[in-house]
C-alpha cells in the first residue's frame, strides 16, 4: 500500500518555500498524489484522451506559481484551486482549438465555465466554487484504480474487490460464487476500503 506520511498542508508548505527553490522531493510526492485525481477530473470535465496533456499543462503552471511565491495557503481549499486551474486550461484549449484534427472538441458545457469568463493561470480564490461532487467522484475513481493496479494486493484480492464493485452483491453472495469463505471476502473488502480511504485523505 502506498503511504502518504505528510499532510497536504505540510506538503504545500514545502512547495511554497522559495528560499532554496522548489523542493523536488516534495514536488514528486505532490505529482504522484494529485496527478491521478486531476486526470480523472479533467476526463469528467470533457478532456477525453487529452486529459493527461491538460494535467501536464496545469502542473507546469503550478510550478511557476510556487516558484514565484504566488500561492497563498490561507485563502481557500487547495483542491478548489486545482479544479479552477483545470477548468481554465480546458476552456483555453477549446478557444485555441475549436475543432481538433481528429474531429473532437472539448465540451464547454461539461467544463462549466462561462464563455466570456476571464481566464487566468492563477485563478482568484474569491471566485473558486469547485464542483465538489465531481472532484469527490474523481478522487474515488483515482483511488480505486490506484489501489487495484499499483499496490501489492494479490490477484485474488483484486478479483474479489472488482466482483464486489461490479455486481453490487453482498460479501456472502460473492463468496459463494467464487467458492471462498465469506470471512475472506469481508476481510478483503475491509482492507481495500481502508486503503482507498487513505489515498483519498491525501488528496
Amino acid at each position: 500500500m502506498s503511504n502518504f506520511p505528510e499532510t497536504s498542508t505540510t506538503l504545500l508548505a514545502r512547495l511554497a518555500e522559495r528560499e532554496t527553490g522548489i523542493d523536488q522531493s516534495a514536488w514528486r510526492i505532490f505529482f504522484d498524489r494529485y496527478q491521478p485525481v486531476m486526470v480523472e477530473y479533467a476526463r469528467m470535465k470533457g478532456a477525453g484522451d487529452d486529459a493527461e496533456d491538460v494535467v501536464q499543462e496545469v502542473f507546469a503552471s503550478l510550478a511557476k506559481v510556487f516558484k514565484a511565491g504566488r500561492y497563498v495557503r490561507d485563502k481557500g481549499r487547495f483542491r478548489n484551486y486545482l479544479a479552477k486551474m483545470l477548468r481554465n486550461e480546458l476552456v483555453s484549449r477549446l478557444r485555441r482549438e475549436q475543432v481538433r484534427p481528429e474531429g473532437n472538441s472539448v465540451n464547454l458545457a461539461a467544463v462549466n465555465v462561462v464563455e466570456n469568463e476571464e481566464l487566468r493561470i492563477e485563478p482568484s480564490f474569491s471566485e473558486m466554487e469547485a464542483d465538489d461532487a465531481t472532484w469527490e467522484l474523481a478522487r474515488q475513481r483515482a483511488a480505486v484504480e490506484h489501489i487495484l493496479s499499483k499496490t501489492a494486493l494479490s490477484e485474488q484480492s483484486r478479483r474479489i474487490y472488482r466482483e464486489l464493485m461490479e455486481t453490487g452483491e453482498s460479501c456472502a453472495a460473492v463468496a459463494r460464487r467464487l467458492g471462498l469463505p465469506a470471512a475472506t471476502v469481508r476481510q478483503v473488502k475491509s482492507r481495500v476500503t481502508r486503503m482507498i480511504a487513505a489515498f483519498k485523505k491525501a488528496t
